[in-house]
């Protein structure tokens, strides 16, 4: 990245030429939203996002901008020895060239290694490179724009060789082609969350609410939706959304695994059996089993009785009467769990039960 050091030096001596310094060190308000502002135009530019959907995130960001700038006033010092100014500038242009003409290599293509590495492999010994098979793809696209299969092809050949931008993009033209396979404007997300390093950019934030605008529960959405808050620092939020997708989800849902790790790291661990308890249960006939179920439930319910502020000890009773079938007492459970718990514990309590008044198949 010289050329963005070049480029911070040369701002830097724009600076100390002009003589201008900030005496307060206090961070501007207005920064956070221009940066959106600037994300939001690269993302168009790259054409991750459509001009309609870029034109309403800046219309937003630009109208808290105007807000935050009612009350911000912009006050700049010009002062300090100009000669001096000069020669700190010179001195530090002088040494940006030094260090390009040193380390800079102008005939690099702008590209991560990973990228160019992984483009100059065979797609099969002996065949063409993915590079050479991405550009025939690209070519034949700008003459046959609508080709989904070309679309589908040339979205999972970038995103093998770790181009995100470019499968990012193809993914977009997929889901514009077929927006009601909400599957590629979930690939096109998680492509530019690549991009970001894993991190949910206010572009992809975009995207993840298409998803959720079109299909509320899909368990893709639901999941990043918490990664979403977890990110932004909301860690019980992310908690109550998880809580609820896993408790919605079938054990064996391909991404249970995935989501018990999230809840895992928040602390949150679903409730087992030892591998005796579990042994004896399955050699059990079925009514002693339901026998065995219920004199579980007693115990713990006996146990929040006396200890009520216990948020996993109200889901686990409530799970147990949804597994017995008896969905009214699970509701029961959890609204008494939301009574008698603390107000920090209440939210993975009133995300279950949100959850089974809005699905009435669980």
């Amino acid at each position: 990245m010289i050329w963005l050091f070049l480029v911070s030096v040369a701002a830097m001596a724009f600076v100390l030429m002009t003589g201008g310094r900030q005496d307060s060190l206090a961070p501007d308000p207005l920064d956070h939203y221009k940066a959106q502002l600037g994300e939001i135009a690269e993302d168009e530019a790259r054409g991750i996002i459509d001009p309609e959907s870029a034109k309403a995130a800046r219309l937003e960001v630009e109208r808290r901008i105007l807000k935050v700038a009612k009350g911000t006033k912009v006050q700049a010092v010009v002062d300090g020895d100009k000669r001096l100014s000069w020669l700190l500038a010179g001195l530090m242009v002088l040494a940006a060239i030094g260090l390009y003409a040193f380390m800079g290599r102008p005939d690099l293509p702008a590209k991560p290694g990973a990228v160019i590495t992984g483009r100059d492999m065979p797609v099969q010994e002996g065949g063409p490179t993915y590079g050479e098979a991405i550009s025939k793809v690209q070519a034949h696209l700008r003459d046959n724009p609508e080709d989904l299969q070309g679309l589908e092809v040339l979205a999972k050949s970038a995103r093998a060789v770790r181009d995100f931008s470019v499968a990012a993009n193809a993914f977009a033209e997929l889901a514009r082609l077929q927006p009601d396979d909400l599957s590629w404007r979930v690939q096109q997300f998680e492509a530019m969350m690549s991009m970001a390093s894993g991190q949910i950019t206010p572009a992809a934030r975009l995207v993840l609410g298409q998803v959720l605008g079109k299909a509320p529960g899909h368990p893709a959405g639901q999941y990043y939706a918490g990664l979403a808050r977890l990110q932004d620092g909301d860690t019980e939020g992310a908690k109550a959304i998880w809580l609820a997708l896993a408790d919605r989800s079938a054990p064996n849902a391909p991404w249970m695994s995935v989501l018990n790790n999230q809840l895992a790291r928040l602390g949150v661990r679903p409730p087992a059996l030892s591998d005796d308890q579990m042994a004896a249960v399955n050699d059990m006939s079925e009514e002693d089993r339901s026998a065995f179920i219920a004199s579980m439930m007693e115990r713990l319910a006996n146990r929040l009785a006396m200890a009520p502020d216990d948020p996993e000890g109200w889901i686990m009773l409530a799970r147990s009467h949804l597994s017995l079938g008896n969905r009214e007492e699970a509701i029961g459970a959890l609204e008494r769990g939301i009574a008698l718990v603390s107000e920090e514990n209440i939210a993975p309590l009133q995300a279950f039960l949100d959850n089974l008044n809005t699905n009435p198949d669980l």
